[in-house]
C-alpha cells in the first residue's frame, strides 16, 4: 500500500503539473503576461504574421496589367508590411487552362486567378468559391469609374459579375499604308472589298494576312466577323444550346469566309502552326499587308518601335460592313480582356484593402505605359504618347455600345475545344464548310446540355 500511496502521489503531481504546464503554453497568453508583468500580449510589438497571396496569370508575369499590378502591390507592402502578392504564369493560355483547373482540383486555388466570365468560372461561382467583384467594386464606390463596356464584358448574361477587368481594348485591321498605295488600295469597307484587296495581294506575290494560328482564337474572330454583323450576338448565344444551327445563314457566312480565306491562300503559309509573335513579326516585317489584332499592341506600332521602312507606315480599319447589317460601323470587337477573379476563402481584410489602393492607383500607372484602361481615363497631348496611341484613343472614344463577344468564352468547353482544332482544317480544306457545319452541330448536341441546364 505504501508503495501504491507514493505511485498516487507522483501520478497526481504529474497531473497538476500537466496542468499549469497547459495553462501557460497553451493558452493564450495569460500566463506569459502575468509572469512578465508587462500587463501588455505576449506578442505585442512583434511583427504581423507575412501573408503571401499568390496571383495566377493567364497574360505572361511580363505584360503591362501583371507589372503595373505587382508594382503597386509592392507600393502597398510598404505601408502593410504583411502583405505580399507573388505572380506565377503563363502567356500559353490551353497549358495555363490546365494547371489551373489542376489546381482547383487539387483544393490549391490561387488568391487571384485569371478567368473568362466561362462555363467553368460559372460552376465555381455556384460553389460559392468566388468574389462577387460587382459588389465588391460598389461598396468600394468604384463601380461607376469603369467604362461600361469594360464591365459589361466581363459579366455573366444575368449581369452578375465575379471578375475585375485590368485591360481595355478595341481589335482593328492594323495594315501596311505602302503596301496598300502602292497597289492603289483603299482600306476596305465591306467584306467584298476585303476579299477584294486580299486577292490583290495574292496576285501580286505578297501575302495578305497574317494570323496566329497556333493559338486558335485569332481564326476564330473570322469565323465570328460576319455572323456579328447579321445578328449581333444572337447567333452564338442561340447556337451554343443548338437553338440555332451553323448550318443558318449566319453561321454558314461565317464558315464561307473562314475557308476561303485559308483555301484562296489569303493567309500566310503554315498560319497553323505561327504562333502569336510570329504572326505579328510577319506583319512587322513588311511580309504580309493586314494584320487583325486588338489595340494592346499600339505600341509596338508606335514608331520609335519600327524598322525604317515601317515607320509612318502603319494604319487601321474598322471590322467591314455588309447589307443589312444589324450592327453598327463602329461597333466591333471590344473587350476588357481576361479578368481576376478573387477566391472566396482567401479574400480577407488585407486583401480587401489593397484591391481599394490597386483601384486607386492603376488608371494612370497603366495608361501611362501606353495602354488603355479599364476606367473612364484618357491622358492629353500633353504626356507626349506617340501619334497611334492618342489614334486608338479617339477610336474608342468613338467606338459604340455594342461589342462582339468572343466565342470561346459562350461555347461549352469541349464544343470550344472541337471547334478550335478543326478551324484551322477547315481554312486548310480538310473540311467543307458543310461538313464542318455538321460537325459543330453535333458537337453542341453532345456537349452542350451538360453545361447549359
Amino acid at each position: 500500500m505504501k508503495a501504491y500511496g507514493k505511485w498516487l502521489i507522483l501520478a497526481l503531481s504529474l497531473v497538476v503539473l500537466t496542468a499549469l504546464v497547459s495553462a501557460c503554453g497553451g493558452g493564450s497568453n495569460t500566463g506569459s503576461t502575468a509572469e512578465n508583468g508587462s500587463g501588455a500580449p505576449e506578442n505585442a510589438g512583434q511583427k504581423a504574421e507575412k501573408k503571401t497571396y499568390k496571383w495566377f496569370v493567364a497574360r505572361g508575369v511580363d505584360s503591362p496589367p501583371a507589372v503595373t499590378v505587382k508594382e503597386i502591390a509592392d507600393e502597398f507592402s510598404k505601408t502593410h508590411p504583411e502583405f505580399e502578392l507573388v505572380l506565377e504564369g503563363t502567356g500559353d493560355r490551353p497549358s495555363y487552362l490546365q494547371k489551373l483547373r489542376t489546381l482547383i482540383a487539387s483544393n490549391e486555388m490561387p488568391a487571384m486567378f485569371d478567368t473568362d466570365p466561362d462555363a467553368y468560372a460559372s460552376k465555381l461561382i455556384e460553389k460559392g468559391k468566388l468574389v462577387d467583384t460587382k459588389k465588391l467594386l460598389q461598396d468600394l464606390g468604384k463601380y461607376d469609374a469603369f467604362r461600361p463596356v469594360a464591365l459589361q464584358y466581363q459579366q455573366f448574361a444575368d449581369g452578375s459579375m465575379y471578375t475585375l477587368p485590368i485591360e481595355y481594348g478595341i481589335e482593328v485591321f492594323w495594315y501596311n499604308i505602302k503596301m496598300f498605295k502602292d497597289l492603289g488600295l483603299q482600306p476596305p469597307k465591306t467584306f467584298d472589298e476585303f476579299l477584294k484587296v486580299a486577292e490583290t495581294f495574292k496576285q501580286n506575290g505578297i501575302t495578305p494576312i497574317a494570323v496566329d494560328g497556333k493559338d486558335k482564337w485569332p481564326v476564330l474572330r473570322y469565323l465570328a466577323f460576319e455572323p456579328f454583323r447579321m445578328t449581333g450576338n444572337d447567333f452564338i448565344e442561340n447556337v451554343k444550346q443548338g437553338k440555332a444551327s451553323f448550318k443558318d445563314p449566319a453561321g454558314m457566312a461565317g464558315i464561307n469566309l473562314v475557308h476561303e480565306l485559308g483555301t484562296n491562300g489569303y493567309f500566310q503559309q503554315g498560319f497553323s502552326s505561327t504562333d502569336y509573335t510570329a504572326a505579328r513579326d510577319l506583319f512587322l516585317a513588311g511580309k504580309t499587308g493586314i494584320y487583325y489584332m486588338g489595340s494592346w499592341e499600339t505600341m509596338n506600332f508606335s514608331n520609335d518601335k519600327l524598322s525604317a521602312d515601317m515607320k509612318d507606315n502603319i494604319g487601321f480599319f474598322r471590322l467591314p460592313m455588309m447589307e443589312g447589317a444589324k450592327t453598327a460601323e463602329n461597333d466591333y470587337f471590344i473587350n476588357s480582356g481576361i479578368g481576376v477573379a478573387f477566391n472566396q476563402e482567401t479574400f480577407d481584410d488585407t486583401m480587401k484593402e489593397f484591391v481599394k489602393f490597386l483601384l486607386e492607383k492603376y488608371p494612370e500607372a497603366y495608361t501611362k505605359k501606353g495602354q488603355f484602361s479599364p476606367f473612364n481615363y484618357s491622358l492629353d497631348q500633353a504626356q507626349g504618347m506617340p501619334e497611334v496611341f492618342y489614334k486608338i484613343q479617339d477610336e474608342i472614344a468613338k467606338s459604340g455600345s455594342v461589342f462582339a463577344v468572343p466565342w470561346d468564352t459562350r461555347l461549352d468547353p469541349a464544343t470550344n475545344e472541337l471547334l478550335g482544332n478543326e478551324l484551322n482544317a477547315l481554312a486548310l480544306g480538310a473540311h467543307t464548310p458543310d461538313d464542318f457545319a455538321d460537325l459543330m452541330d453535333q458537337a453542341i448536341k453532345e456537349n452542350a446540355p451538360k453545361y447549359f441546364k
